[in-house]
Order: structure tokens, then sequence, then C-alpha cells
């Protein structure tokens, strides 16, 4: 199981969720992105993998993960990712 903390803009939704993911042990972020788009019923996060440096942040225990499209991390059980959209203003 992971904790999944999503919040912001997404395509042309407003985000605000927190939910529980049951998942096998050590699957890939890149998995972690499917799955979410089946519990949230969109289509956004696998497809957008590759794009979403640009103003999103995504971490996995709080450690900033650069690259998800490229990256090889691998979730355990109680670990907890969030999925922020950067905002700024002035």
């Amino acid at each position: 199981m992971a904790e999944v903390n999503i919040q912001g803009i997404f395509g042309n939704r407003f985000l605000r969720e927190k939910f529980i993911l049951n998942l096998k042990e050590g699957v890939s972020i890149k998995e972690v992105f499917s799955k979410i788009d089946s519990h949230l019923k969109i289509k956004f996060f696998k497809k957008n993998l590759k794009g979403l440096s640009g103003g999103i942040v995504i971490l996995v225990n709080g450690q900033p993960v650069r690259s998800p499209s490229e990256s090889d991390i691998s979730i355990k059980d109680d670990d907890q990712i969030s999925i922020l959209r950067v905002i700024a203003g002035g």
C-alpha cells in the first residue's frame, strides 16, 4: 500500500485528493501513475509522464523524483507519494 496525495491543476481539472493505493511491493513509479489514473478515472498522469517535470513536483517519502519517465524508483509498503503543481504568484 502507498499513500498518494495530489494537489493542483492537472489537465483541465483541479485535484485535491488523498487516497491509499494497493500496490505490489517493488512496483515502479511509472506503474503507479497508471494506477493513479485508474483510481481517479482520468487519463493524465501516465499519458503525460515524460512531460511531468515542468511545474510539477513529485515526492516519494519527501524526496524529489527528477524524471519519473526514466526513474528506476520502486515503491515499497507504506511509501508516501505526493504530486503537487507549483503555483507562483506576485
